[in-house]
């Protein structure tokens, strides 16, 4: 981009020196002589600040700066004009250009200026209506940043979240304004200055460069089988399962927040482990009782479960009564023993007659009816 002012540089090529050649090939030496003589000029060449005097036999002003040593590129600023011829005791100034990047909502575009400060470089901008930063750190270049302010003054720092208000002396350059905010830029990060109604804005933007490792998890799935080493109703695991991982290493650029550059280095995958869990399928056997056994008002309880009930309810004695309201081998309430069919009281009963009646009972309600034996003899 090639800026119209007086501050960017006017386009003029490199132009060769002429010599003065006489008008006629056979004009006497002595008046050669005196032309020659008449052609010899001084003048002065300041380049970007340091001066020198030269000395050319006439031509112009590009003559002039190549006899200094002085290369003038396509946007430099050279005054007076290429084309010019010079005169004893002239000023030729020269002013390099530089290039600046400049970001605007429509993007970034590379201006060349020879202004002496950042200021200078917006200053073009100023009636344009666009909102304009400019990148203090310029690619093309490591040269020691411009200076900013033409006098003191109080800068605005944006870097890493936070806004700081720093107050700088005259002619402070973006390093200096970026110590004073005690704020320190790598040599990737981006730092762009704007100039807006409420002043001076430098922004820090910090560019990453580097490996990223990112692991994501992989769940285990559950396998569930039959077998027929266990009952119906039981279960076992018989492996635990083991979440795996994919771990991705990429190189990344940041700026900010944004990515710019993300390029997978290497992804190692570890699978998950499966998790097992068998059901029983094989029928458990059936209890058989026993038959109960005839014995008389007071002969012993039958063998057996049903043995074992009542020896742990009244010590295997049909014709047990402790006047308690329980009665028996098996320890029956008068109206339970009604329930099932007994008459009289249950005491008096045959062992035999008390057994089938405890087992209709058990047919009818379960082991339940005798939760403390029947817990002890695992029946529950």
């Amino acid at each position: 981009m090639q800026l119209k002012s007086s501050k960017w540089a006017t386009e003029a090529p490199r132009k060769a020196i002429q010599t003065v050649a006489g008008a006629s090939a056979l004009m006497l030496v002595a008046g050669a002589a005196v032309s020659i003589a008449t052609a010899k000029t001084e003048v002065i060449v300041n380049a970007n600040g340091n001066s020198q005097i030269v000395t050319v036999w006439g031509g112009t002003v590009a003559g002039a700066l190549d006899a200094a040593g002085v290369e003038v590129g396509e946007h430099d600023l050279v005054t007076p004009a290429l084309s010019a011829s010079v005169a004893e005791g002239q000023t030729i100034t020269f002013t390099t250009a530089k290039p600046y990047m400049i970001h605007d909502e429509g993007g970034v575009e590379q201006v060349w200026s020879t202004a002496d400060s950042l200021q200078g470089v917006m200053s073009v901008f100023a009636d344009s209506g666009r909102d304009i930063s400019v990148a203090a750190n310029r690619s093309v270049e490591r040269s020691p940043l411009p200076a900013v302010l033409s006098g003191e003054g109080t800068v605005s720092v944006l870097a890493d979240g936070k806004a700081r208000e720093v107050s700088v002396p005259q002619d402070a350059t973006v390093n200096e304004i970026l110590a004073a905010a005690k704020v320190t830029a790598s040599p990737i990060d981006q730092v762009f200055v704007r100039d807006g109604e409420n002043g001076l804005t430098v922004e820090l933007v910090r560019q990453t460069r580097g490996e990223v490792t990112e692991e994501k998890e992989l769940d285990f799935e559950t396998i569930e089988r039959s077998t027929d080493d266990l009952y119906e109703g039981e279960s076992r695991v018989v492996q635990e399962g083991e979440k795996g991982k994919v771990t991705t290493v990429k190189y990344e650029q940041k700026r900010g927040d944004k990515v710019l550059v993300s390029t997978v280095i290497s992804e190692t995958r570890v699978e998950p482990v499966a998790r097992i869990v068998e059901h029983g399928t094989m029928e458990r056997p059936k209890v058989t009782q026993p038959a109960p056994q005839p014995g008389a008002g007071t002969g012993t309880a039958p063998e057996g479960v049903w043995a074992a009930l009542a020896q742990c309810e009244s010590g295997g004695n049909p014709a047990t009564n402790t006047g308690n309201g329980y009665y028996g081998l098996y320890q029956f309430s008068l109206p339970t023993w009604q329930s099932v069919g007994g008459t009289g009281l249950p005491s008096d009963a045959s062992a035999a007659e008390q057994t089938m009646r405890a087992q209709i009972l058990q047919e009818r309600a379960g082991w339940g009816q005798w939760p403390a034996c029947a817990a002890s003899l695992g029946l529950l």
